[in-house]
């Protein structure tokens, strides 16, 4: 019997009066690899940080693990890289990479597991940046920094918006090969992506959300629907290219 994880029903957002998400309702399942797919300005963010309590609906609820978002406490079980994460860091900030990383660990009070740390710090290729400050990085080692930061804290499920803009493409065949090993093990996956050749080959669930929310079902069913889209169908090819 599956696990319902997320729950989003009903949900409405708006900013001032501009309407940003209309009558959301959502369900991901313990296991899931969902793509949440879209054009720009069509509220994926705006639901995924509805999801982390960032922002409030403006009518809706969301239910985490069967709780109430406004009850929910076990933030460590949640995973988040935010879109474009490299340009969230100043360059005078005065952490090292090592602090920066262990973060979490301090504001949820949970233990770290150093083989974890050591395993991912190697894959991404910052073992040897762990002692530098988190401000001399690169965009695309900042980048590294907080989908190792995310992952290192083993939550039961990751949200990433974005999350390889900015890798090479090495880096990124790492970081998507990653994902999918912690998938294997049953970490639920929520991916905001425009990258759509990842939904023959990694995610098994597709959402597609413009301002209301089109579809929600496995890949195959949206090959079969995409036709019957309202926003971009002329781009959609059965070979899975999408948009």
């Amino acid at each position: 019997m599956s696990q319902t994880i997320i729950e989003v029903q009903n949900l409405y957002f708006s900013y001032e009066d501009h309407l940003i998400l209309e009558n959301i309702n959502l369900k991901v399942e313990k296991g899931d690899f969902l793509a949440l797919i879209g054009p720009n300005g069509g509220g994926k963010t705006t639901l995924a940080r509805c999801i982390l309590g960032f922002l409030t609906p403006t009518k809706g609820k969301i239910f985490l693990w069967g709780e109430e978002i406004r009850n929910f406490k076990n933030w460590h079980k949640i995973g988040y890289v935010p879109q474009r994460a490299g340009d969230l860091i100043d360059s005078l900030t005065p952490l090292s990479v090592k602090e920066f990383l262990l973060l979490p660990f301090k504001w949820y009070k949970v233990s770290l597991k150093p083989s974890l740390l050591d395993k991912l710090t190697e894959k991404f290729g910052m073992k040897n940046l762990l002692n530098k400050k988190i401000g001399e990085l690169s965009y695309g080692q900042l980048q590294r920094s907080y989908i190792v930061r995310a992952l290192i804290l083993d939550p039961e499920i990751l949200i990433l918006d974005e999350p390889s803009v900015g890798l090479d493409f090495f880096t990124q065949e790492v970081f998507y090969e990653t994902l999918g090993e912690f998938h294997k093990r049953g970490l639920t996956i929520i991916l905001i992506t425009h990258e759509t050749w990842l939904l023959t080959k990694w995610v098994n669930k597709v959402a597609c959300i413009n301002q209301k929310l089109y579809f929600h079902g496995d890949h195959e069913s949206f090959c079969i629907m995409a036709k019957k889209l309202e926003f971009f169908p002329e781009h959609h090819k059965i070979e899975h290219t999408h948009w």
